[in-house]
């Protein structure tokens, strides 16, 4: 009788103690505003510090693909066939081909942010009249 005593108390705190922690648990936090939407460059300055953005931005994919792609060549050398053949450690050749994949991705991602700061060039300069 006394395991069942036990038992039973023990019963009664967790649910006591679930039963208090409930309304804690019902409580949402508030909902937060949705993003101001961006606006559009309306003068010759904001298309000129689009530009200059772009191109910084540019500047740092070329970085992170060139650091990619000489990853990727570790990666391809790092051990080879004792036959001469393609690499044999399959570990090596899944992280090139990420590797390869990463560069790829920005190098892609450079020309965009180029094409993008080109053209904020272009539009600054349309509204200062040259």
């Amino acid at each position: 009788m006394p395991s069942t005593r036990k038992t039973f108390a023990r019963v009664v705190i967790c649910a006591v103690a679930l039963s208090a922690g409930a309304p804690v648990l019902a409580q949402t936090a508030p909902a937060a505003a949705p993003p101001a939407a961006p606006s559009l460059p309306s003068t010759a300055s904001d298309h000129e510090a689009l530009a200059k953005k772009y191109q910084a931005e540019a500047a740092q994919y070329r970085k992170t693909a060139a650091e990619h792609k000489q990853m990727a060549a570790e990666y391809k050398k790092a051990h080879p066939d004792p036959k001469g053949g393609p690499k044999n450690h399959p570990w090596y050749q899944k992280m090139a081909k990420h590797c390869e994949a990463l560069w790829k991705d920005a190098e892609r991602l450079a020309k965009d942010a180029e094409k993008a700061a080109d053209y904020h060039a272009m539009r600054a300069k349309e509204l200062q009249g040259s």
